[in-house]
C-alpha cells in the first residue's frame, strides 16, 4: 500500500506541488487540532480525577472497615462475660426470670389496664438505670462496682415482679370473694 503511494506521489509531484491548499482550509485544520488537544487534555483531567476519586473511595472504605473492627472488638471486649464470667451466669438466669415474669404480668394487663401501666411504668424505670448502669461499664476504672451495681438491679427487678405478681393474685382473690357475695 505505502510503495503504490510513493509511486503515485513521485509520479504526480508536479502535479501536486502547483496545487496551493487554501487559506481557510489551514484554519480549519488548525482548528480542529485545537479542538483534538483540548478533548485530549479534559480525557487527561478526567482520568486524573477518576483516578483520585477511586483512591478516596478505597480509602474511606479501609477506614470504616477498621473504625468497625476497632468498635467491635471493644464492645467483645467490655461484654459482660468477659469481665465476670459468674456475673454473666447470673446476669442470664436473672433475664429469663424476668421476662417470664413479665409475660405473666402481661397477661393481666387486659383485666386491669391501669393498674398493668403502672406496673410497667416501675419496671420501666428500673431497665432505665440497668441501660445506664451498661452504657457506664466501658468507661468506668471500676468495673467490678458497676457489674455487682448492675447484678443488684436485675435482682431488684425481679424483686419488683414477685411484689406485682402477688398484687395481681390479691386482686383476682379480692374479684373471685366479690362475684361470690354478688351471687349469695
Amino acid at each position: 500500500m505505502s510503495d503504490r503511494l510513493e509511486k503515485f506521489i513521485q509520479d504526480n509531484k508536479k502535479q501536486l506541488d502547483g496545487f496551493e491548499a487554501p487559506e481557510l482550509m489551514w484554519d480549519k485544520i488548525d482548528a480542529g487540532l485545537n479542538e483534538y488537544e483540548k478533548k485530549e487534555s479534559r480525557k487527561v483531567k478526567m482520568n486524573i480525577f477518576y483516578s483520585f476519586m477511586r483512591v478516596a473511595a478505597v480509602l474511606l472504605l479501609v477506614c470504616t472497615a477498621g473504625y468497625i473492627f476497632v468498635a467491635y472488638q471493644n464492645k467483645e471486649a467490655l461484654k459482660l462475660s468477659n469481665i465476670s464470667p459468674e456475673y454473666a451466669k447470673k446476669e442470664i438466669r436473672f433475664a429469663s426470670l424476668i421476662e417470664m415474669k413479665q409475660e405473666e404480668i402481661k397477661s393481666f394487663g387486659k383485666l386491669e389496664p391501669n393498674l398493668y401501666k403502672a406496673f410497667v411504668d416501675e419496671q420501666n424505670k428500673l431497665e432505665k438505670e440497668y441501660n445506664e448502669l451498661e452504657k457506664e461499664l466501658p468507661n468506668t476504672p471500676n468495673q467490678d462496682r458497676v457489674v455487682k451495681a448492675m447484678i443488684r438491679n436485675l435482682q431488684a427487678q425481679i424483686s419488683l415482679l414477685n411484689q406485682q405478681l402477688n398484687i395481681i393474685e390479691e386482686v383476682k382473690q379480692l374479684k373471685s370473694t366479690k362475684n361470690e357475695t354478688i351471687s349469695i
